[in-house]
């Protein structure tokens, strides 16, 4: 397991960025950067602080749109109106830090000034460097990626030593420069195969392989065979896809069954085996110590609540405060008994339960999730003293494992017409979880909502859904609110994006709001 290393290095770079994007990068880098590449190790501890940046990303911070997807039919005040493309609410101050794409943009300067900078990298062997970059790359590459999935046009950072500012690019254009930066990846070897600066194996999914690299390229063309409904996309997708689950870029399989991806994959043993692509998290870096809270990880640990957080079930009848899912949507999100995923993802589900001190047991109106279960409680005495108590579920933010993958293949090949191996795909996922092979209708249309709802069940809480239900255009039937009301011109004019924060229009007199969100402003 990385331990990622609290360096100074991450701490004399941080001063470069304000809550701006890369135009308030300072244009001068001092003397002692500029001749800072000395060793292999220099350049490692630049990847360890893009780490940090990613981190920060994907693995904590409120992410809105992840609040809209994640199932749920009593959400809390707070998350309710994003749930619901409540307009005020998403032009609202409190939520402008969080909607911003600075991090985004701050990773993609340190790749830019790590690619900018190779003619200063002193007595490094050329393949060493081109590795590095590579990593770099990859995370570059996902940037971008992530920008067009969440705000759709976007800006093609400068170069480092620029500081120009510039306008949106169409989306088209962010995602091939993520697919520019995805290919440059292509040279990194099988995650077996990856070595640190010391020539020591590094076992951490958080660094980039060819696996994760043909992941991030399948998802870049999945996203554009939805976006442009074009076949050639699609069948890209699907060819990225096979590379890795045909065992092309190195070992991945599914966990036995579902008790074991939760206590493996999911939880505090950190075990590789299905992980494709992770952020690792741990007490050292994650500084449990001081947390006064739950840490939100993904989506679904909002959901969290008995027998963790809250010690008697009947609470959370009566709080609004509290995101909640009722046993009845859980059941018909998993209608087969026997799916082992409703009896493990979730705690106890609709079971009469004993509570203390009362004769008469209680039967739950409200699921509790249990898909996240290695609790970590506070050890701080003032957190102690303040009645906090479980301040993190123990294990790595999985982004993408293998099931995820495969479910994805299947939806390609069903847009393909590949009926026969899209159904093997998903009957495959079916069977880990203890179920029969589909026999429902193979239509084109079935097929493919079948298969989201699969994507539904077996990715529940992890962060994938809104993605999904925009990528398969269900947003009307699945979404809630004003959702349900968008025009296709909305939708052209970036009503399915975030909005473009208010911090991108610093210093930047070219960039323009998306059309959809101008005209729904305050």
């Amino acid at each position: 397991m990385l331990i990622m290393k609290k360096i100074i290095f991450l701490l004399l770079f941080l001063p470069f960025y304000s809550c701006n994007d890369w135009l308030d990068v300072e244009s001068e880098i001092s003397v002692t950067y500029r001749n800072y590449f000395q060793s292999e190790s220099d350049l490692e501890k630049i990847m360890i602080t893009m780490f940090g940046f990613e981190k920060n990303i994907l693995a904590y911070g409120d992410h809105y749109l992840d609040y809209v997807g994640l199932p749920r039919d009593y959400p809390s005040t707070y998350t309710k109106p994003y749930q619901e493309l409540n307009y005020e609410t998403f032009w609202s101050k409190g939520c402008d830090n969080f909607m911003s794409w600075s991090n985004y943009y701050a990773t993609i300067y340190m790749a830019n000034f790590l690619r900018d900078s190779q003619y200063r990298i002193k007595n490094i062997p050329k393949e060493r460097v081109n590795y590095w970059m590579a990593q770099a790359n990859f995370i570059k590459g996902l940037m971008y990626f992530k920008i067009a999935q969440h705000w759709g046009e976007a800006p093609i950072a400068p170069s480092s030593e620029e500081a120009e500012a510039s306008a949106k690019s169409p989306v088209d254009t962010v995602l091939a420069e993520a697919i520019r930066c995805a290919e440059a990846a292509l040279i990194l070897p099988p995650h077996d195969k990856l070595t640190d600066a010391n020539g020591t194996a590094i076992t951490s999914r958080q660094y980039a392989s060819l696996g994760s690299v043909h992941t991030l390229l399948a998802n870049i063309y999945a996203w554009m065979g939805g976006l442009y409904g074009k076949e050639e996309y699609w069948k890209k997708a699907e060819q990225e896809a096979s590379f890795i689950i045909d065992g092309k870029a190195g070992f991945y399989d599914l966990e036995n069954n579902i008790s074991l991806l939760i206590q493996n994959t999911l939880g505090k043993a950190r075990a590789t085996k299905e992980v494709i692509f992770s952020i690792e998290i741990n007490e050292q870096d994650d500084r449990w110590y001081d947390a006064g809270n739950l840490e939100l990880r993904y989506p679904g640990t909002l959901l969290i609540n008995y027998p963790y957080t809250e010690t008697d079930p009947r609470k959370i009848n009566n709080t609004l405060r509290e995101e909640r899912i009722s046993v009845n949507t859980v059941k018909q999100l998993f209608p087969d008994p026997e799916d082992q995923r409703r009896k493990e993802y979730w705690y106890k589900l609709g079971e009469e339960l004993t509570v203390e001190g009362e004769k008469a047991p209680f039967k739950p109106r409200f699921a509790y999730i249990n898909k996240w279960r290695d609790a970590v409680k506070a050890t701080n005495p003032e957190s102690i003293m303040q009645n906090i108590g479980v301040i993190a579920m123990d294990g790595n933010r999985i982004i993408w494992r293998l099931a995820d993958l495969i479910l994805l293949r299947a939806e390609c090949r069903a847009h393909l017409g590949m009926t026969t191996e899209a159904l093997k795909d998903l009957d495959r996922i079916r069977d880990r979880a203890g179920l029969k092979g589909y026999s429902g209708a193979t239509d084109k249309t079935s097929l493919l909502k079948e298969i989201f709802h699969e994507r539904e069940r077996e990715l529940f809480g992890e962060g994938e859904r809104y993605f999904d239900i925009v990528r398969n255009g269900y947003f009307r039937e699945e979404l809630k609110g004003n959702y349900k009301i968008l025009s296709e011109q909305d939708v052209k004019d970036g009503a399915l994006y975030l909005r473009i924060p208010n911090n991108a229009f610093n210093k930047n007199p070219l960039m323009k709001q998306n059309l959809f969100w101008l005209w729904h402003q305050n």
